[in-house]
This record gives C-alpha cells, sequence and structure tokens, in this order.
C-alpha cells in the first residue's frame, strides 16, 4: 500500500479502507511542551497530603495500525500529557526508531526520564533511603544538584482531576491508540488513578469518537504566586 506524505505533516492516519489522511503537526500541538491546558483552582487541593519526587527511567514503546507520529510530534504530545499529570518540567525524552525527527515513524519509542510526585510512606521512605548515595552521586555527575538535594524533601501535594480528552490537551480521534497504550503502559507507574475509561479504540479502523480517559494525578500544590498568575 502506497502513502504520500505531505512537507511538513508529522501524523499519519490510515482509515479501514487503506486510505490515507494526514495531518499537519503546527495544527496539532500547541506550540511549546510547557503550555498544557489552562489551570483553574482546584477545589480538591485543600485536601493534601505529604509527597516527595520520585526519578523514574522509563521506556515507552508505541505502535498502531492506523495512527503513525514523527519521533518529535510523540515526544511533545507525550510530554504535554505527562506534564498535564503533575511532571516536574525538567522530564527529559529521547527518542529511537526514526530516522530524523520529521520522519513518520513505524514502530518509536521514547526513553522517559521524569521526577514525578509519590505519596510518602514508610516503603517510600526506605526506598530513598537505601538509593540515596547512589542517587546524590549521580545528580552530581549529571550537574541535578537541585533535584539531588531535594528528593528527600516533602511537599504538599493533591488527587487532581485531569481529562485527557480533546477539551484539555487537543487530542483527536486518531490519538485513542496512543492514550490506550499511554493507560496501559505507562500510567501505572505514576501516581496516576483512573476514575473513567471511555477509550474504545478498534484494531486497524480508525475510531471516530474523541478518546475520553478521566484520572486523577498526585500534583503538587502550587505556591501562591503560581496560584495567582493562573487566575490572570
Amino acid at each position: 500500500m502506497a502513502a504520500w506524505i505531505g512537507e511538513g505533516t508529522d501524523v499519519v492516519i490510515i482509515n479501514r479502507s487503506g486510505t490515507i489522511c494526514s495531518w499537519v503537526g503546527t495544527l496539532l500541538l500547541l506550540a511549546g511542551a510547557a503550555g498544557g491546558a489552562e489551570v483553574q483552582q482546584d477545589p480538591n487541593m485543600s485536601a493534601t497530603v505529604p509527597a516527595l519526587w520520585k526519578e523514574q527511567d522509563i521506556v515507552f514503546f508505541y505502535q498502531s495500525f492506523t495512527t503513525f507520529y514523527s519521533c518529535d510530534s510523540l515526544a511533545r504530545k507525550v510530554e504535554r500529557i505527562l506534564l498535564h499529570l503533575g511532571a516536574d518540567p525538567d522530564l527529559k525524552i529521547r527518542t529511537t526508531g526514526c530516522e530524523t525527527g520529521n520522519t513518520i515513524a513505524r514502530m518509536p519509542s521514547l526513553r522517559i526520564k521524569v521526577f514525578a510526585p509519590v505519596v510518602v510512606t514508610p516503603e517510600v521512605l526506605a526506598e530513598l533511603d537505601r538509593n540515596s548515595s547512589k542517587r546524590e552521586l549521580i545528580a552530581r555527575v549529571r550537574g541535578e544538584r537541585r533535584k539531588g538535594t531535594e528528593a528527600t524533601e516533602q511537599f504538599p501535594a493533591y488527587w487532581k482531576r485531569v481529562s485527557l480528552s480533546r477539551g484539555s490537551l487537543d487530542l483527536q480521534p486518531g490519538d485513542c491508540d496512543l492514550i490506550d497504550q499511554l493507560k496501559r503502559k505507562l500510567l501505572p507507574l505514576l501516581a496516576v488513578r483512573i476514575v473513567k475509561d471511555d477509550t474504545h479504540c478498534s484494531t486497524n479502523q480508525l475510531s471516530m469518537g474523541q478518546p475520553r480517559l478521566e484520572v486523577e494525578a498526585l500534583v503538587k500544590v502550587p505556591e501562591t504566586k503560581d496560584v495567582t498568575s493562573e487566575k490572570q
């Protein structure tokens, strides 16, 4: 089956009949990975829990029969979702499985290094204590002194209701496979609780409805100045 990919296109969708539809990346992705959806004061912010930053090194493999991304496009989309779920903005994503950043990849993978909040428990504290020397050494070698020194510092966090849908993250019907695979492979590694799952993806057929996944994610309580700026 032949496919034509237009210049500047970084997402390709193939429907059931084999017809290829392309989405121009600039229409799908908002400028800047850190520019998430608008944040409002959350009433759940009053019910806080003590949390810590936990470093994770995650490998995410993506495979679909209907929707393909360039590695850059996939990385930006996953980064925006992770930031929306409370990940530290210093996260790093490395892509493999593609020749260049703007080439559509059949089976791309992401190597994600991320600090994400976890609820403080005796088990978490014991794990931090066991790995403290190794963590501090790696942080010094990488020049990441801030995270190396703050790894054991607790901060208030709360369970924020997050909607992974078109309205919050500009997701399209073709993103159904991506949301479904993130739900199965990545979200279980984070402090995320699934509240409502309406991601009904069809094998070898483009889903017509928008993917909808409602979760509760553990996020750090914004500082007072951050909350003020969010309301403006």
